[in-house]
């Protein structure tokens, strides 16, 4: 009985934290401002560029912030909450205990470089503590996170296609995926970014990859410059700068659509490697694109 009622309150604790974080995104911030002060407001952000319009003419839009914008939100955000960091969240609500107070956690998802390159100055500058959560694979090697392959494969296929909707179809069946279950939204082939975000959640990877091969035969190869990533030696330079570094599982899956073994590797071998090079205990995780299940939380 002691044991049950462990693990009911460790999967209390661990759904808490994980509902506390994929909130913000359900509300804007007009929202968030009106919240109770017992509520911590987390701000999820993927990258920080110098020019927002120039790298929306190639890069997903939805992932982009600038810089400028970026301090504008921090100085708006700073006039209403008190900066905290994720591991004050975590204690807080572990613990049971209420804020009084606003509070307010910046997040960073994916690991992308630019975030080093242009968040990590101004966060410092500020004296704002964030989190970095990490896609271990990917730390400084020249490969695409996944959405940003299929981002880029399913725009170049928009440019010549004359009815999209009709041959993604005919893609997914060829490939033998279930195409009308994964096109069931109705609007989902109204732009590049729709597909991505229908399709991420309910593939597993493996069944990503093929749908990015299977696209490359028909339309060529996605060419562009691969959006970097962080090295080894940023994480080091921006963890003991005050940042905290979690995991992003090893290779940004949709942890739902995965086996159980699949499971526990993405997320063992993503915190291993983070110890390894960081030297220290990895506690923070954030689970990609917010989908997370009653047996991926216990996980």
């Amino acid at each position: 009985m002691q044991r049950k009622g462990a693990a009911r309150w460790r999967w209390t604790v661990k759904t808490a934290l994980a509902s506390t974080i994929s909130r913000v995104h359900d509300h804007g911030l007009g929202a968030a401002l009106g919240r109770r002060p017992e509520r911590p407001l987390v701000l999820g952000y993927h990258r920080v560029v110098d020019d927002f319009e120039a790298a929306a003419r190639t890069e997903m839009p939805s992932m982009l912030t600038s810089a400028k914008m970026f301090e504008h939100h921090l100085d708006y955000i700073g006039r209403h909450f008190r900066f905290v960091s994720v591991d004050e969240i975590g204690k807080q609500v572990a613990g049971g205990r209420p804020f009084s107070t606003p509070v307010a956690a910046v997040t960073f998802d994916d690991g992308y470089r630019d975030v080093y390159e242009h968040a990590y100055p101004i966060l410092r500058r500020k004296g704002i503590p964030a989190a970095v959560f990490v896609v271990t694979d990917l730390v400084g090697r020249p490969f695409w996170q996944v959405h940003d392959r299929l981002y880029h494969l399913v725009a170049k296929a928009f440019a010549i296609w004359d009815y999209p909707h009709r041959e993604l179809a005919g893609v997914l069946t060829d490939l033998g995926l279930p195409a009308r279950e994964l096109m069931r939204a109705p609007d989902m082939t109204r732009s590049p970014l729709h597909v991505v975000s229908a399709l991420l959640p309910e593939l597993p990877l493996a069944d990503v990859q093929r749908l990015m091969d299977g696209l490359e035969l028909r339309v060529g190869k996605a060419f562009h410059n691969v959006p970097l990533t962080v090295t080894w030696p940023m994480l080091t330079e921006m963890q003991r700068g005050g940042i905290t570094i979690g995991s992003h599982t090893r290779s940004h899956v949709s942890l739902p659509m995965e086996s159980d073994e699949t499971i526990i590797g993405e997320l063992q071998e993503s915190k291993w490697a983070l110890e390894q090079h960081l030297g220290g205990p990895v506690t923070h995780f954030a689970y990609p694109g917010g989908q997370f299940t009653p047996p991926v939380v216990e996980a």
